[in-house]
């Protein structure tokens, strides 16, 4: 961590009166985590703080501290724009391009604030932020935040609030403490979060046992009727077609994790989850081991991520999309089945 870059934001933060906090888009739990986490650690600053996400983020984080306080774009696009333009300082949490925020990337690029990137995915665009923190070892960008607070804990206090959202964060991207955790320093930021008197027991309450009936049963409608599995290759992959949410009154967080069902059938190490939206799939991709599906992502769609978890967009129609991925796997047969499990 270099020390001049830290006192450069500190510097910065001091300097700024004006405040904008955001995300990519479908936020998940580590963007919001990450966001409400910053958020709450710098309000006794006395900056104006704007928390803007371009679209809405699963009900299963809106207990959250602060949560009330975010702005989704697409539905209050003109008045996030004046925050944007008149910003002094933005920070840019959970993604490294501004393309990821679809809708709102013109506005942030063209805003005259400095902007600060905060992200743990690799290949970041350097040219689009004056200050970046890009570490794709940690497990999430709210371990991140927390780290910075840490170290600029100088200039305010960390709290239970900032600390509940960001524990939210980490528990929510590491799929509850089943991968991206084999840093010793993670378990000690949690043990510090945890002193600060969150409640970890009841945050995963609150994220992972309040399904909505709907949800338990696409979620077994998924499994039964739509996962389709390749022994030899060592793939699995689940579809739904947009008469499959509707029909099951899908909202925004109801497949979260379903693709990771996949990779819990003994010898397949890469899985997919692909969703019929308006005029675009929306691929969730996750492996094992040494398969790297950001690579896959960024060769094949449009997309990209860590080596283990990724994400991308087909143009195509569903059916061409899944005819597309079915072909590209017999050129993937030799590297994914020689993957063994220790």
């Amino acid at each position: 961590m270099n020390i001049n870059n830290l006192e450069k934001l500190k510097k910065w933060i001091q300097q700024s009166g004006k405040v904008v906090i955001t995300s990519h888009r479908h936020p998940d739990g580590d963007a919001i985590g990450s966001m409400l986490g910053l958020y709450h650690f710098l309000r006794v600053t006395g900056a104006n703080i704007h928390l803007i996400v371009p679209d809405d983020y699963p009900s299963f984080l809106k207990w959250l501290p602060g949560s009330d306080d975010v702005m989704i774009y697409e539905k209050h696009a003109s008045t996030a724009d004046k925050y944007i333009a008149g910003a002094d300082l933005i920070f840019a949490l959970d993604f490294n391009d501004f393309s990821r925020t679809e809708q709102m990337e013109k506005k942030l690029k063209k805003a005259k604030a400095r902007k600060v990137m905060v992200d743990h995915h690799p290949e970041p665009d350097k040219e689009a932020f004056d200050l970046i923190y890009s570490w794709p070892e940690f497990s999430s960008t709210a371990e991140i935040i927390y780290t910075l607070c840490r170290s600029l804990e100088s200039i305010n206090t960390f709290n239970k609030s900032a600390a509940t959202a960001l524990y939210a964060g980490i528990v929510t991207d590491t799929g509850a403490f089943s991968y991206s955790v084999n840093r010793p320093e993670l378990f000690e930021t949690v043990a510090r979060l945890i002193h600060l008197g969150i409640d970890a027991e009841k945050i995963s309450r609150n994220i992972y046992d309040t399904y909505s009936e709907s949800r338990l049963r696409l979620l077994g409608y998924s499994l039964s009727n739509r996962m389709k599995v390749f022994h030899e290759y060592a793939t699995a992959y689940i579809y739904l077609t947009r008469k499959d949410m509707e029909y099951f009154n899908y909202q925004d967080g109801d497949t979260e994790g379903l693709v990771n069902y996949g990779l819990s059938i003994k010898g397949i190490n890469f899985s997919v989850l692909m969703k019929e939206n308006q005029g675009v799939v929306r691929l969730s991709m996750r492996s094992k081991e040494s398969f790297s599906v950001n690579q896959f992502a960024r060769n094949h769609f449009d997309g990209g991520g860590h080596e283990k978890a990724a994400g991308a967009n087909s143009y195509l129609s569903l059916s061409d999309t899944i005819k597309k991925f079915e072909s590209l796997l017999p050129q993937y047969k030799e590297q994914l089945t020689s993957i063994k499990e220790e």
